[in-house]
């Protein structure tokens, strides 16, 4: 029988159950003394999997967190609460990803209340099967899983929420949950990046790994722009998280699904386990000074050399703006 190709749901879920043991841990475990007390984190996607289990740790290490979500907020508050987090240690964000009007809102929003973050851990992301237009006419997956991300951290920087410059000269923190499924996408077609998409289910992983890796090639660019020879005014990491079990497959049919939700209750990572390299990211002290830093669970790599590429980068986000200008004239 010919080999699965990556792309194929069960072989990205096979892929994902042999990389549990087959990656090798080279990074030391947080300290109990590795905090956050004092500052304050953003986390997109936060009301469930790995986004919430990371707002839970980061409140757990001293942080307060804007749990930024369009769903289900309440019940995560309320949760997270039951898990032992304070409840003014959490809170909720309502913002739409797939609607760019309303990540401005939200940035502007932070800006009149003076708020400066910390830490902006940009985790959200989808799975549909099919196709579906946000309030932009753009595709949903490309707005959630990319776009949104290049806008709101723009937006961010331009209204001061994430500062450049802290007088306390300490070094804010953007973290992408990425996937190492950037490196089997393919190469990035820019001219045609806000053209729908083919929705077919069949497709999907394969978009997945093209907005993977333009989420990657925005944060090595982001990297560059942020940093004066060499230093780091905003550092930008990134990292894979490894397979974790969680709700992002419920829209597969049905015949999938249920498999598929089998195999990852057996062999993948809880979130509350799989977002170590989140909490490392967003807290080691060993990163101070540091940028451009790519994680596949605990063990540092390379990002595929189209995201390192510089020209790439510049190209990406050329062309990010001019959608981005496009999409709110319409919105």
């Amino acid at each position: 029988m010919a080999a699965l190709n990556k792309n194929h749901p069960l072989s990205a879920v096979l892929t994902g159950a042999l990389d549990r043991f087959r990656v090798q841990r080279r990074l030391p475990a947080l300290g109990a003394d590795e905090r956050l007390d004092g500052k304050l984190a953003l986390v997109t996607g936060g009301a469930s999997g790995l986004g919430f289990a990371t707002s839970v740790d980061l409140a757990r290490r001293g942080a307060r967190v804007l749990l930024a979500d369009c769903r289900d907020l309440e019940r995560a508050h309320r949760r997270a609460v039951s898990l032992g987090v304070a409840p003014d240690r959490i809170e909720p964000l309502n913002v739409d990803l797939s609607d760019l009007r309303s990540s401005d809102r939200v940035a502007m929003d932070l800006a009149r209340r003076g708020v400066c973050l910390d830490r902006l851990v940009l985790n959200a992301a989808v799975v549909p099967t099919a196709a579906r237009s946000t309030p932009q006419g753009l595709d949903e997956m490309f707005v959630v899983n990319y776009l949104s991300s290049f806008a709101l951290v723009t937006r961010l920087l331009d209204e001061g929420v994430l500062p450049r410059d802290r007088r306390d000269g300490e070094v804010p923190r953007v973290v992408f949950v990425a996937s190492e499924a950037h490196r089997w996408a393919e190469d990035l077609a820019l001219e045609t990046i806000d053209r729908p998409r083919d929705g077919s289910p069949r497709r999907v992983l394969a978009w997945y790994a093209t907005y993977k890796l333009m989420l990657a090639t925005f944060a090595w660019e982001l990297a560059r722009r942020l940093s004066t020879e060499g230093t780091p005014q905003v550092a930008v990491f990134a990292l894979c998280p490894g397979a974790m079990s969680t709700n992002i497959i419920r829209e597969l049919p049905a015949p999938l699904r249920a498999p598929l939700k089998a195999v990852m209750r057996l062999f993948f990572q809880d979130p509350f386990v799989a977002d170590e390299p989140v909490l490392y990211l967003t807290c080691s002290r060993s990163l101070e000074g540091r940028t451009a830093v790519y994680l596949h669970k605990m063990a540092p790599k390379d990002v595929d050399p189209r995201a390192a590429d510089a020209e790439a980068g510049r190209a990406l986000w050329e062309h990010s703006e001019a959608v981005l200008s496009r999409a709110r004239g319409q919105g």
